[in-house]
């Protein structure tokens, strides 16, 4: 099969290589021209006019929905529509949709839990995923917000949780048709559930780390989802970790101070599995960072128990040699108690 993977800035690079390695044709294509670099000698690039060689193309985040409905009239199109772009840009459309289906934001404030589903087109695909994140940058939760530092994930049947939030949003993504997938971030307490926001399109890194837990061929289960032929996946039953490390000067605008290319050493062939690049290239034999934002890569890990999943990440991570290497050592601080809570609570 012949995919086109659609970026951004680069967060499908290693979907895209890991989609080629299952032996399809893959081309790469990213829109930020601040992004280029990113993919360089580890996946073939695509030029606009290849653009109809392709039997998917696939949107790695909504933001692109024009160019994703255009190509939606003669291709299958997964991530992206002009709803989706719509839906998460003017908060009074998203309002007026989610009352439709009898949903509304607040908020609340609580234990922060996410569920996402991935969508066909006429059903979701089972079983969901729902996920803890850390978003600040430094360890106890400290300095400033970015999109994400670490993720706890696990894939679940419909619970509570599910019935609540993406069930009620069955008719209105069936009559639109958008294929990918939704997020619900919610606060949770002894005395209910608010819905803090929703989100169409791919998120990072959970998105890496629910693709750690998948127990069949990525190409294949892209294809059917597309195709609306993809009711069910299997994966993996353990608790899922993903974490991102990164440079300076993440998370602050890259400069031209810190553009030299940084040399990513350490990486095997057993590692790479494991392993989700951003902003790296591949260069006369070895991996570099790219020098577009210094967010290198996500490592994800599965174990029987949150502490045991986070810690096979940072063993990853040991092995690596990245002068002034970014990462977080305390993902998985307070994660295990905070599900025990919403779990008792009745939500999962």
């Amino acid at each position: 099969m012949r995919f086109l993977f659609i970026s951004r800035r680069g967060a499908s690079l290693s979907l895209a290589k890991k989609v080629a390695d299952e032996g399809h044709i893959v081309k790469f294509y990213i829109h930020n021209s601040n992004y280029k670099k990113v993919g360089s000698g580890i996946i073939t690039k695509a030029v606009e006019g290849e653009f109809h060689n392709s039997d998917i193309i696939i949107f790695d985040e909504a933001g692109l929905g024009e160019y994703a409905n255009k190509m939606s009239k003669s291709k299958p199109v997964l991530g992206a529509s002009l709803f989706a772009d719509l839906f998460n840009t003017d908060i009074d459309y998203k309002k007026e949709v989610l009352k439709r289906c009898k949903l509304e934001l607040s908020n609340k404030k609580g234990k922060v839990i996410y569920i996402t589903g991935w969508h066909n087109g006429f059903s979701f695909v089972s079983p969901f995923h729902s996920f803890f994140k850390k978003t600040k940058f430094m360890e106890n939760d400290l300095s400033v917000d970015t999109e994400c530092q670490g993720v706890l994930l696990w894939y679940h049947k419909a619970n509570k949780l599910a019935k609540e939030t993406l069930y009620k949003l069955r008719g209105e993504l069936k009559k639109i048709g958008y294929k990918g997938a939704i997020t619900f971030k919610c606060s949770i307490t002894s005395e209910g559930m608010a819905i803090n926001d929703v989100h169409f399109g791919f998120e990072y890194d959970s998105t890496y780390t629910a693709l750690e837990g998948l127990r069949q061929p990525l190409g294949e289960t892209l294809y059917r989802m597309a195709f609306d032929s993809i009711k069910r996946v299997k994966a993996s039953s353990d608790w899922l970790a993903g974490l991102r490390i990164s440079i300076p000067p993440y998370p602050f605008p890259m400069t031209e101070q810190f553009s030299t290319p940084v040399t990513i050493k350490g990486i095997s062939l057993g590692a790479l599995k494991h392993l989700w690049f951003r902003d790296v290239a591949y260069e006369n034999g070895e991996y570099v960072s790219a020098g577009s934002d210094s967010n290198l890569m996500a490592i994800t890990a599965r174990g029987l128990s949150p502490r045991k999943a986070f810690c096979r990440t940072y063993r990853t991570i040991n092995n690596l040699s990245i002068k002034n290497v970014q990462y977080r050592r305390d993902l998985e601080n307070g994660l295990e108690e905070r599900y025990n809570l919403i779990k008792k609570w009745g939500w999962i």
